[in-house]
């Protein structure tokens, strides 16, 4: 695991050393955390109470099976770039590439940290990728090592998101999309207060 850990904070370095190759360059680089976030919508356990020998019969007006994917972004200044889908997998990852792309126009080199998960890899991620380096856009996915997760800025931002959406009453979709939206300018608004606090 130390040996593991070693290679990879090695390649770590290397990645940023090259940062510096590319600015001197004169092209313009960004640097961006990564994540996936998977959000369902739970209910709490309701009590009912009726006549010993009868069945309870409750009405229920949601949907067991709400649920949403969001591939998420964050830069340096707090600035968040998420693309939500019905799930996460390769196909929806190279959609939320072409969006990090769009958001951020001036730049030229993007070094994406990102963890190890299936749909960060493959031949569909892989011809993408060179896709967009022939329209000028060099992407760099720098893996996370194994199992080190926390290293990763946006997990803290994660948890008090999906905290606040179970805490709201969700019945629809497209409340759960809303509830998304919102959680995310919230995020993105306080990282930004956060940023003008330090300077």
């Amino acid at each position: 695991m130390k040996g593991k850990w070693r290679n990879s904070t090695h390649r770590l370095c290397q990645h940023f050393k090259k940062k510096q190759k590319f600015e001197d360059r004169g092209l313009k680089v960004i640097i961006l955390a990564q994540d996936e976030s998977h959000v369902r919508v739970e209910y709490p356990n309701i009590r009912v109470v009726c006549p010993k020998d009868e069945k309870p019969k409750i009405k229920a007006n949601w949907n067991k099976n709400l649920k949403t994917s969001i591939h998420g972004c964050i830069d340096n200044e707090g600035k968040w770039t998420f693309t939500q889908e019905n799930t996460a997998n390769r196909e929806t990852f190279c959609r939320h590439l072409d969006k990090i792309v769009e958001n951020y126009p001036e730049y030229r080199v993007f070094m994406i940290l990102i963890d190890n998960s299936t749909y960060h890899d493959g031949d569909i991620v892989r011809e993408h990728i060179y896709r967009l380096r022939a329209q000028g856009k060099n992407i760099k996915l720098i893996h996370f090592p194994r199992y080190c997760s926390n290293l990763n800025p946006i997990e803290e931002e994660w948890r008090p998101f999906k905290r606040n959406i179970h805490n709201r009453i969700i019945l629809i979709k497209e409340e759960l999309t809303t509830a998304v939206v919102d959680g995310i300018a919230a995020m993105s608004t306080a990282s930004n207060s956060h940023s003008r606090g330090r300077h």
